[in-house]
C-alpha cells in the first residue's frame, strides 16, 4: 500500500506497517490546520458561505496539477507496472480527475472516492449545497440548482481551463463542478448513514452510504483528571465542547460562551480545542476541564451532549456514539452540516457562528431536561452500528481490482 498525503501526516503514516509514504508537493503540500501559510489570501476572505466557494476554486482545483503529478508518478512506477492498482481517494482530491475522466496522459486505474463531508451533489429533491435550506418543492429546488450553477460559473470556467491540458475525451460535464468529483469515481462512499442526508430519488448509482470510520485515532495518554472527572463523576451530565480545527481560531466564538453558559449549571464540561485555549488569566469554573485533544471514542461514552461548531466528522462521531448535539456554525460547509443534524431530531441548531451565552445555556438546559434528543441520537447510533464500513471499503477494493 502507498499513502500519498501531506508531510504533516508523515509520522502517523510511517508508523503503519507495510505502508509506503509519498509526500505531496507544490500547492498540494499544505497543512489543513494552517491553510493561510500556503494560501495567504484565504485569511482575508469573509467567514461565510462564500468561503467554501473560494476554497474549491483556489485550494482544491489550485492543487490539482501537483496532486496529479505525484499520483501519476506513483501508479506509473516500475514497482506497480505489472500490478493491479486501485486508488482510494479523499473525494476532494481533484488530482484524480484526469484519471477518472480517461486522460491519455496517465495510466487508467479505478478510483474509489471517500465522501467525508455533506453530500454536495445537486438534486431535484432538495435545495443545493451552500444555502442551508431544507428541501423545497421540486420546482423550487430546480430553480435554486440553476442559481448555484450560475454562482459556480467562474469556478467551472477555471476548472475547465485547468483540465484542458489533460485532454480528457469528455472533459468536465457539470456546471456545478464538484459533481464531476463525485460522479466520475468508480465508487463513491458517503461516510454517514442515510438519516444524516436529505432523501434523494436521483442519487447516482455509484454513490453508497457506508456508515462511519470509527476507532481509536490517537495514542496520546488521557489527562490526569480524566478518570476522576469523566469516568467516576456520573452525578452531573457531561457536556463536551469541541470547535474542530478550521474555525477554532477565535476562542470567543463558541468555547467561552459555552463555558460561561455552564458556569452556574449542574454539569461537568470538557473542552477539546485543537488550536486555541482560553486565555491564561481566564477565571475557569471548577466544573470545567480543558485539553488540546482527547480521543472522542472514549470521551463520548460518558457524554450527555456535545456542543460543536458543526464539523462533519464531529457530528458523525457523536451520533455514532448516540450523543445529541448543540450546534453553532455557518462557515465552510457548516450551514449544511448543522441543518442536516437538526433534521434528525438529535441536535439543536443555533444557526449562528457566534452564539450568545444565553442561547447556549437555553439549548443545554433544553437538551438535558428532555429525553427526545437522546432517543433520536440512540436511533442514529443503531443505524451507524449496522454498517461494517471498513469491510465495505475493503470488499470494494478487492472487487474493483479484479474487474
Amino acid at each position: 500500500m502507498t499513502f500519498i498525503t501531506g508531510s504533516t501526516f508523515r509520522q502517523g503514516i510511517e508508523a503503519i506497517d507495510n505502508v509506503n509514504f509519498v509526500p505531496l508537493k507544490g500547492l498540494a503540500e499544505y497543512d489543513p490546520d494552517n491553510l493561510s501559510a500556503t494560501f495567504p489570501e484565504r485569511a482575508s476572505q469573509p467567514l461565510d458561505e462564500t468561503l467554501a466557494l473560494w476554497d474549491i476554486e483556489h485550494i482544491f482545483f489550485g492543487a490539482l496539477h501537483d496532486q496529479f503529478e505525484v499520483l501519476k508518478d506513483v501508479i506509473s512506477s516500475p514497482e506497480l507496472q505489472d500490478k493491479r492498482v486501485v486508488v482510494v481517494s479523499d473525494w476532494l482530491v481533484t488530482g484524480t480527475l484526469p484519471m477518472s475522466l480517461n486522460s491519455p496522459h496517465v495510466r487508467q486505474v479505478p478510483v474509489i472516492a471517500i465522501g467525508h463531508s455533506v453530500f454536495f451533489g445537486l438534486s431535484k429533491d432538495c435545495a443545493p449545497f451552500g444555502m442551508g435550506l431544507p428541501p423545497q418543492s421540486e420546482e423550487r429546488n430546480v430553480e435554486l440548482n440553476a442559481m448555484t450553477k450560475d454562482t459556480f460559473g467562474k469556478v467551472f470556467a477555471g476548472a475547465k481551463e485547468i483540465m484542458a491540458r489533460y485532454e480528457c475525451p469528455s472533459g468536465l460535464e457539470h456546471e456545478f463542478v464538484v459533481e464531476d468529483m463525485i460522479y466520475s469515481a468508480d465508487r463513491f462512499f458517503q461516510l454517514c448513514v442515510p438519516q444524516l442526508e436529505y432523501p434523494r430519488s436521483d442519487l447516482p448509482p455509484n454513490v453508497e452510504f457506508t456508515g462511519a470510520l470509527l476507532g481509536k485515532n490517537d495514542n496520546n495518554s488521557e489527562p490526569e483528571w480524566f478518570d476522576s472527572f469523566v469516568r467516576r463523576d456520573d452525578q452531573r451530565p457531561l457536556v463536551v465542547v469541541t470547535s474542530g480545527t478550521a474555525a477554532s481560531a477565535d476562542v470567543e466564538q463558541l468555547i467561552l460562551p459555552t463555558i460561561e453558559a455552564c458556569r452556574s449549571l449542574p454539569v461537568r464540561v470538557v473542552v477539546c480545542a485543537v488550536n486555541v485555549h482560553p486565555p491564561r488569566d481566564y477565571p475557569m469554573p471548577e466544573n470545567v476541564k480543558t485539553a488540546r485533544w482527547i480521543p472522542f471514542e472514549e470521551l463520548f461514552k460518558h457524554a450527555s451532549l456535545v456542543v460543536s461548531n458543526g464539523g462533519f466528522g464531529g457530528i458523525t462521531q457523536a451520533f455514532a456514539a448516540g450523543v445529541p448535539m448543540v450546534l453553532a456554525g455557518v462557515t465552510e460547509d457548516k450551514m449544511e452540516t448543522t441543518a442536516r443534524a437538526a433534521m434528525t431530531g438529535a441536535a439543536i441548531n443555533l444557526q449562528t457562528q457566534t452564539p450568545s451565552v444565553e442561547q447556549v445555556k437555553q439549548a443545554i438546559e433544553k437538551m438535558t431536561s428532555k429525553t427526545n434528543y437522546r432517543e433520536k441520537a440512540l436511533e442514529l447510533k443503531q443505524a451507524y452500528a449496522s454498517y461494517d464500513t471498513l469491510g465495505i471499503i475493503e470488499s470494494a477494493v478487492r472487487v474493483t481490482a479484479k474487474a
